[in-house]
């Protein structure tokens, strides 16, 4: 099912929008928590986010060059070279994966963060050939709202398993592989 977010889609996609942070807030890494709401019978999950740096603008308009020159294959050999900046992972666990490309976007009530990843692809999965290994893309929103005490707080979506084309020459179009993505809720800084 296709799932076309509001930001016509996210990141490396928004450039003319996306304003990143030279790195983490003062230089520190960044973590955040939140509940990730699966989209089957409501089954939910401790996450944490971990935010090492920020991607610059230029390394954006870059990959974004690569994908509407070369594609999404391109665009996955990339990623596959870049060095990790941030990872998700399910608390109690070590990682889930690492986010290759992390932007900060400021709004009036506080800001918006997009990362994108070559998702890792497990020996099974690869093994048995189901249709997810067409799907090497992870891709991270969040919205956040500063409250009353500057404490950071609001609400994503990750998709888990993505497509990435290019429509047009310049329309970037995310297919999600299964019916809706991950919810994130209660996001929060730590």
């Amino acid at each position: 099912m296709r799932i076309k977010l509001t930001t016509l889609l996210l990141l490396l996609f928004c450039l003319s929008l996306a304003m990143p942070a030279a790195g983490a807030k003062d230089g520190k890494e960044e973590t955040l928590s939140a509940l990730a709401q699966l989209p089957v019978a409501g089954t939910t999950m401790n996450v944490r986010i971990y935010i090492k740096s920020y991607s610059s603008l230029q390394e954006a308009r870059q990959l974004h060059g690569i994908l509407t020159d070369g594609g999404p294959g391109a665009l996955l050999k990339t990623l596959q070279k870049m060095r990790p900046i941030g990872h998700i992972e399910r608390e109690g666990t070590i990682g889930f994966y690492d986010f290759k490309l992390i932007l900060s976007k400021s709004t009036p009530e506080g800001r918006h963060i997009y990362a994108v990843t070559d998702r890792p692809i497990g020996f099974l999965e690869a093994y048995a050939g189901s249709r997810s290994v067409d799907y090497p893309f992870g891709i991270l929103e969040l919205d956040l709202k500063a409250d009353k005490k500057g404490k950071e707080k609001g609400e994503g979506s990750l998709i888990y398993a993505a497509q990435i084309k290019v429509v047009d020459g310049e329309k970037v179009d995310i297919e999600n592989l299964t019916f809706a993505p991950i919810r994130l809720l209660g996001v929060q800084q730590l």
